[in-house]
């Protein structure tokens, strides 16, 4: 994914936030790799963000940004903690998805909320943009539909298949009180001049098999602790 990705998803993020009034003071990032979109989602927000992972460059230091080794199936922290939570494409690669989604859900301080994205599990074609060139993107999506076809499309086989709609949307809802899908406006805002594609794919019930990822924005959260 290059820089102008990454600075589309934390503008995407914002936007979701601001719809539903939660400006983040303090926001928990779940899986923040290198820290470079944590970085963007710092810059977007004007919060500060902290970044987990099971590996982190203790030598990465950036303003507003603190990057800390853990797990999200037992996030180290206190009950509603952050204002808000990002997670994006993350769960298919965590061995218990919904207990990270708990702990998720126990870090977010009420009225917070949350944005979640897998890949999705139903998708025809799974690489179609980000970073990767065009000969890697058919590689990958040979390699997937090689796991499909020995029966090994799943995230426990390690295919990374990530979760159709509805699969994400129940293991979300087990833990917070509002799911809502952002799917459409996601792929509209990201491609702009398909703008009217997704919009028709949405409506007909195309795009459950055409996107290449499922996304949702969640509300609640817990009863705040002393931080």
């Amino acid at each position: 994914m290059s820089e102008g990705n990454f600075g589309f998803e934390a503008e995407f993020f914002r936007g979701l936030m601001n719809d539903v009034g939660v400006k983040p003071k303090v926001m928990l990032v779940i899986g923040c790799g290198a820290g470079v979109e944590v970085a963007h989602l710092a810059d977007a927000t004007q919060s500060l963000v902290i970044g987990i992972d099971l590996e982190v460059d203790p030598q990465w230091k950036r303003p507003g940004v603190q990057l800390l080794r853990a797990d999200a199936q037992r996030l180290p922290f206190r009950d509603g903690s952050f204002d808000a939570v990002y997670c994006y494409h993350v769960l298919e690669h965590v061995p218990q998805p919904p207990k990270a989604i708990a702990e998720a859900h126990r870090a977010l301080a009420k009225p917070g909320a949350g944005y979640f994205g897998t890949p999705n599990k139903a998708r025809f074609v799974g690489y179609i943009g980000g970073r990767a060139t065009t000969f890697e993107k058919v590689w990958w999506n040979l390699i997937d539909w090689g796991r499909r076809l020995q029966g090994r499309w799943s995230n426990e086989q390690g295919a990374h298949a990530g979760f159709t709609r509805a699969e994400l949307s129940r293991l979300l809802s087990a833990s917070f009180t509002q799911v809502e899908s952002v799917d459409l406006p996601y792929y509209r805002g990201k491609y702009p001049k398909l703008a009217g594609f997704w919009s028709n794919m949405f409506q007909i019930g195309f795009a459950n098999f055409l996107a290449p990822s499922v996304y949702f924005r969640t509300r609640g959260g817990t009863d705040r602790a002393d931080r």
